[in-house]
């Protein structure tokens, strides 16, 4: 749905207007275009579209706030709902209806701005011909235009008819940081009375009428295939209605979830093991560090890996005073959710219509569509609510399942819309988990102890091979997630040089929150810390020297730092650890302070976590999302681990898996800082730096560097 310029505003189905600034624009481009992303109602009401799934991030209420700011309507008249899945909301960045890399601000923020700001001004011009007075006479307040002179007032809903016939602006002129009222302040975030009461209807809450519930289980092992099984005892259950075969998996229909359940429970299926059964998590471990040490794989060229000479890292590693030279491994992760994956089908003729939480629409769209056999435009996305994504619900693995269960049901004459549920085992142990790595990295110092150069070796299966999201450039011959996290740093490093050698043991791998940056950070900064150890130098200090000239990361480390006091007097035995990063126009670290209480043992007693996110449109709600980062890096730092022996995943819940507990959060202090240019990412800001921000506390305290996670895998537990 393309829009005119003249056709800015336009009648909308006899609900209100809309109007507004069209398909989101890629970032950096200057001209938007023009189209339907904002709605007034005659009651004053305004609704905002989106194309940003509401997973839990709070983007939605920083867009409301972004309009009724520029719109100057009241913050409780805006709402924000999900638009339709169609190309006209595609983000004209990764022409996809997605949400991934912390690009909801950061493409949204300024098209809503502009749209809402450029409504203003033709409502304001519609007022100064009805008052006849001049435009800049008209005040626009609480979605009210008023005329103080002559003490005429009207509201936007009587203007509407005359604005719609006026010219949109060029380039509306947005309202200037220092005047905001709204933008920028911590409102309360407009989901979260729904969330407390109940009241919000995620994916796994949709109910229909005559709907039928599928519970799935998978193939032990990733490749393996169905043998046999005897469907009676499930057959049995009341309220089951078929059990059914699926590729590498076995479901069970039933009137509802408990049936369907117990069905599955009462299944004895026999699994062949595949061609990945053989797989374990110490062979995969001395494949990936083997590889790694080698260094033989795919070197990323200089149009792939930003700051990349190849022949001047060598020359820097030989020619070298000193050479940090660590191995490094970190395993395999899952998202663990708290809602699993879910997708409720129900197919018409010549149609499909899905309900689930997903974090990306047009993806699905697309292949449930070739698996169905219909054009995208036929099968309609009911985006709902989701109970965390992390990365996850980038997949479509899980819908692509529920479409062959649904034509399976079809052929047996069932057409009734079915909901498939993994259980959190078979969720769990599904796969697209974050790859597990091994990297050497090697940073060549001079005789002054500065960096000269830096090659890092990387070995892991690749996620961009096993990945169902589809990108709209070519892909490199290497993974090029590897460098995320270590290309495009402030840090002043004149030579780099990526390899990457694909070892894959046929474990379907993904996205994870922060994607690259979930391991790099880590590689990157305990390795820094090691080169300041070697120079007798204080880490921050060192850093410093490190951050010259780039003032934006040099003004928010000693932010960070300075509120975290460091350099004050600790008490015997604690030490301090920093560590931070850059990524999705952002920078962010962490600071905490531990103690040693015993071997082998370290108490957190608290954590200084800062984000310089460029702008700030909700405080409150950028404090919570790095907060919640921070814990799931926590997590993943302390006891995460997905490992395999026999080629089975050997976690299953959380009781195998467990998630870092409120109880066991030390006092947390957040230091939110705006530089007011172009708005960055937040969600996954919070993750990367916790980890080596403990690591280069621990090697404060013991001079031995930390060098694998879990921690518990490296002879550390947080009590």
């Amino acid at each position: 749905m393309e829009l005119s310029r003249r056709g800015f505003l336009l009648l909308s189905a006899g609900t209100g207007f809309t109007l507004g600034f069209g398909a989101l624009p890629a970032q950096g481009m200057p001209s938007p275009g023009f189209g339907p992303w904002i709605r007034i109602a005659p009651d004053g009401v305004v609704t905002a579209l989106s194309n940003i799934s509401d997973i839990g991030q709070g983007t939605h209420t920083g867009l409301a706030q972004a309009v009724a700011e520029e719109l100057a309507v009241p913050f409780a008249s805006v709402r924000v709902e999900m638009a339709p899945v169609e190309k006209a909301f595609f983000n004209q960045g990764n022409k996809k209806y997605a949400v991934y890399s912390s690009i909801g601000l950061r493409t949204n923020l300024r098209p809503l701005r502009m749209a809402a700001a450029g409504a203003r001004q033709m409502l304001a011009e519609a007022a100064a011909i009805r008052f006849g007075v001049p435009v800049d006479q008209v005040v626009m307040h609480e979605g009210t235009a008023s005329h103080a002179p002559t003490r005429r007032s009207l509201p936007y809903s009587a203007l509407l008819a005359d604005a719609v016939k006026l010219t949109p602006p060029t380039e509306p002129k947005l309202t200037p940081r220092t005047e905001w009222k709204v933008l920028g302040q911590s409102l309360p975030r407009l989901d979260i009375p729904a969330k407390v009461d109940g009241s919000t209807v995620y994916g796994l809450d949709v109910n229909l009428p005559g709907m039928l519930t599928a519970v799935v289980t998978h193939a032990p092992t990733f490749g393996g295939v169905l043998l046999s099984v005897d469907e009676a005892p499930a057959l049995v259950v009341r309220g089951v209605r078929k059990v059914l075969r699926l590729p590498g998996a076995l479901a069970v229909v039933g009137d509802g979830y408990w049936p369907a359940a117990k069905g599955l429970a009462a299944l004895s299926p026999e699994w062949g093991p595949g061609p990945n059964a053989a797989i374990d998590s110490e062979t995969l471990s001395r494949q990936l560090r083997d590889a790694a040490m080698a260094g033989q794989g795919y070197s990323f060229p200089v149009t792939e890996m930003q700051g990349t000479n190849i022949t001047a890292t060598a020359q820097a590693l030989a020619g070298a005073a000193h050479v940090v030279d660590t191995l490094y491994e970190v395993p395999f992760l899952a998202h663990a959710t708290m809602e699993p994956m879910h997708c409720t089908i129900q197919l018409r003729p010549a149609a499909a219509e899905i309900w689930l939480s997903t974090q990306t629409q047009s993806d699905t769209q697309a292949a449930l569509a070739r698996l169905l056999g219909l054009e995208p435009e036929q099968v309609i996305v009911n985006g709902m609510p989701a109970g965390g994504g992390f990365g996850r619900r980038l997949e479509h693995d899980f819908v692509l399942q529920a479409g062959h269960l649904a034509k399976a049901l079809a052929a047996d004459g069932i057409t009734a819309p079915v909901k498939m549920i993994w259980p959190r085992e078979t969720d769990m142990r599904s796969g697209y988990f974050r790859p597990a790595v091994a990297a050497r990295v090697r940073l060549a110092l001079g005789a002054d102890g500065m960096p000269m150069g830096l090659r890092c070796d990387n070995a892991n299966p690749s996620l961009l091979q096993h990945t169902g999201l589809i990108f709209a450039v070519g892909r490199s011959a290497g993974d090029w997630t590897v460098g995320m996290g270590v290309v495009r740093q402030s840090y002043v490093i004149p030579a780099l040089h990526l390899t990457w050698t694909r070892v894959d043991p046929g474990v379907p791998v993904g996205f994870w929150r922060s994607v690259g940056s979930s391991q790099n950070c880590m590689f990157m900064e305990t390795t820094i810390d090691q080169a300041a150890r070697h120079l007798g130098a204080d880490p921050v200090a060192y850093r410093r020297r490190l951050l010259v000239g780039k003032d934006r990361a040099l003004t928010f480390m000693n932010r960070l730092t300075e509120a975290a006091g460091w350099g004050r007097p600790l008490p015997a035995g604690h030490a301090l650890g920093f560590a931070m990063g850059e990524a999705n126009n952002s920078i962010s670290g962490h600071v905490v302070e531990l103690s040693i209480p015993e071997p082998g043992k370290f108490r957190l007693h608290r954590i200084w976590v800062g984000i310089d996110p460029g702008v700030v449109a909700n405080p409150q709600a950028v404090e919570a999302q790095v907060m919640g980062g921070t814990i799931f890096g926590l997590s993943a730092a302390l006891t995460g681990e997905i490992t395999l022996k026999d080629g089975m995943v050997e976690q299953s819940n959380f009781d195998t898996y467990p998630l870092v507990a409120l109880a066991q959060v030390p006092p947390m202090e957040v230091l939110v800082i705006g530089n007011n240019t172009a708005a960055g990412g937040v969600g996954e800001e919070g993750v990367p730096s916790i980890a080596p921000a403990i690591a280069n506390a621990l090697f404060a305290l013991t001079g031995t560097p930390i060098t694998r996670l879990p921690l518990t895998r490296a002879g550390w537990a947080m009590v």
